[in-house]
């Protein structure tokens, strides 16, 4: 096994999962490099308030490389790279939400989508977070279509219609009177959170609260 794992390091060098540069062998956080990185929040920038949600905290910007390796999770085929996020996005969990949830959820992608990625993104940061926090994440949200890619859309306008009713709670009575913490990869304008947050309450839900890694940059919505 180790002569198998010695060559295959050869012929696919391990690399960083955020910065994407050769390293020694694979990693699950970040690398020495990437952990002094500009693309980390800190302080006020990692919370962002909402309406339906009471909160949002993130790790880092979405730009440069962090941008790049978000991009490579989502649509590169990179679902490993979720077992190095969680434990960043739980470290962020535990400082600035602690306490005010009783439930993990993530935000899901279509049918259509998980057919064609063959993985929920969301889905695999939800479970390494919770994970890293000695929980588990659990399915509450369906999502009830396939709509626009958000990313697609310009104006934060036309983001909100574009969400507006396409999420479900199958279960309700499994959100009735819970504070549920809903994690997503990248918070945009806050459209997709809101409406699936929305839903939530609308469930029942008591309260919530969210995490999403990224945050873009407000010049860049």
């Amino acid at each position: 096994m180790a002569l198998t794992n010695l060559l295959l390091n050869l012929i696919f060098p391990p690399r960083c999962p955020f910065c994407n540069s050769p390293v020694d062998r694979a990693l699950s956080a970040p690398c020495p490099k990437c952990r002094q990185a500009d693309f980390w929040l800190e302080g006020a920038q990692v919370v962002t308030p909402g309406t339906a949600f009471l909160r949002c905290v993130c790790a880092g910007w979405y730009r440069g490389a962090l941008r790049e390796s978000m991009r490579r999770f989502k649509f590169q085929d990179h679902p490993d790279y979720a077992k190095a996020y969680g434990p960043v996005l739980a470290r962020i969990i535990r400082d600035y939400l602690p306490g005010s949830y009783d439930l993990i959820t993530w935000v899901p992608v279509s049918p259509a989508t998980l057919k064609e990625r063959g993985y929920d993104q969301a889905r695999l940061l939800a479970e390494e977070t919770a994970k890293a926090l000695s929980t588990q994440a659990v399915p509450l949200l369906a999502k009830t279509g396939k709509n626009k890619a958000q990313s697609s859309l310009a104006q934060g306008s036309q983001r909100w219609k574009n969400v507006a009713g396409v999420y479900s709670v199958p279960d309700p009575a499994a959100v009735a009177g819970q504070r549920i913490l809903l994690i997503d990869d990248i918070l945009t304008t806050g459209a997709t959170l809101e409406e699936a947050a929305r839903t939530l309450r609308r469930a029942g839900a008591t309260q919530v609260v969210a995490a999403a890694f990224c945050r873009t940059p407000r010049k860049e919505i």
